[in-house]
Formats: structure tokens, C-alpha cells, sequence
């Protein structure tokens, strides 16, 4: 998970003239950015578990929800544009506030260029030092490409929901995968 500290994270040649992705806190001044990232990914209808974005005061109220609460959430920038998004939100139980819920995406243009890796990286790292012991998500069955990735990071199957989204390519399983942080004996 050294891949948040390394910006050149392989993928294809950029032109010279494009800017660099950058990976930061989000900001309430990329609010409306962020939504239509959000939105862009949601219409894909393949990864989310929505399928159209949320009105401007609906993410303004979610970013200033999570800033709030201390959890981590990062986006991706090419320039001033939102390219993706990672965070973890910490569950409101009691008995589970150790733990989170991960949620990423990525607009397609920026997708195999090592967005996400970054992302996750960096939001993971960030959960782990706000006390964070156990993060969990979701991630639909035919998605190979995500699957491969948490894997990566460690994380591992711990069930399914079957045939629990039904869209456009008929009916799909859902994953949950976790990971877990272990302290180090002292």
C-alpha cells in the first residue's frame, strides 16, 4: 500500500500538456464536481448500487457529513475536474463504529491508469490512522476488474448476496469483502 506516497503509478503515457492526477481530502468547493463524477459512474449502471447521481445539496450534504465525522474521503483531480472518489465511512452502530464501509469509483476515461489504486491506498491509510479496525464494501459478482483490485489490498470474501441487483445484465451476485487491521504485538 506504498502506491498513496508514489504518484507515478504505472499506466499509459500521458501527453505532455495533460495535467498530473492529484489525490487529495475532498473540499466542499468540489462538490459539484464530485457529483457529476458520481452521476457519470451511476449512469454506467455496472458498479454502483444507484443509477443516477444525487442533487447538489445531497452531496454537499454528504461531504460536510463525512468532514464532520472524520472519515476519510479522497478524490482524484486532473486539474480542477473530479476523476473519482474514495471513502470510508465509518458505521453509526455502536457495536460496529469500529469498523466502515468503503465506497470508490472512477470515471471510465480514467480507469487501468492506477486512479483507484491510488485512492483506495491513500483512503485505507487514512482509515487505519483514524482508529478504523475493519473495513468492509460490496462489489457486484461480474465485476472482475474490482474484485482483482481489493484483492490486492487484502481484502477477502467474507459472503454473498444472491442475485441481489437486478439491471440491465439480468440478475448478479453481491460480495461483501473486509479486511482488517492487525496491531502489531507491542
Amino acid at each position: 500500500m506504498t502506491d498513496a506516497a508514489n504518484p507515478g503509478v504505472a499506466g499509459p503515457s500521458r501527453p505532455a500538456a495533460e495535467s498530473p492526477i492529484t489525490v487529495a481530502p475532498i473540499d466542499l468547493r468540489h462538490v459539484d464536481s464530485f457529483g457529476d463524477c458520481l452521476a457519470e459512474v451511476a449512469r454506467e449502471r455496472k458498479y454502483l448500487a444507484i443509477v443516477d447521481g444525487f442533487t447538489l445539496e445531497q452531496n454537499a450534504a454528504w461531504v460536510a457529513a463525512d468532514r464532520s465525522l472524520g472519515n476519510p474521503f479522497h478524490i482524484a483531480l486532473d486539474g480542477d475536474r473530479v476523476v473519482g472518489w474514495c471513502e470510508v465511512r465509518r458505521d453509526p452502530l455502536p457495536g460496529r463504529g469500529h469498523g466502515g464501509v468503503l465506497g470508490i469509483g472512477v470515471r471510465a476515461a480514467y480507469r487501468r491508469r492506477g486512479v483507484g489504486r491510488r485512492l483506495m491506498a491513500t483512503a485505507i491509510a487514512d482509515a487505519w490512522v483514524r482508529g478504523f479496525e475493519r473495513i468492509e464494501l460490496w462489489v457486484r459478482a461480474p465485476n472482475e476488474a474490482a474484485l482483482s483490485l481489493y484483492r490486492k489490498f487484502g481484502f477477502v470474501e467474507e459472503g454473498r448476496r444472491r442475485d441481489a441487483v437486478r439491471l440491465d445484465d439480468g440478475p448478479e451476485d453481491e460480495v461483501l469483502m473486509a479486511i482488517r487491521f492487525v496491531k502489531e504485538p507491542v
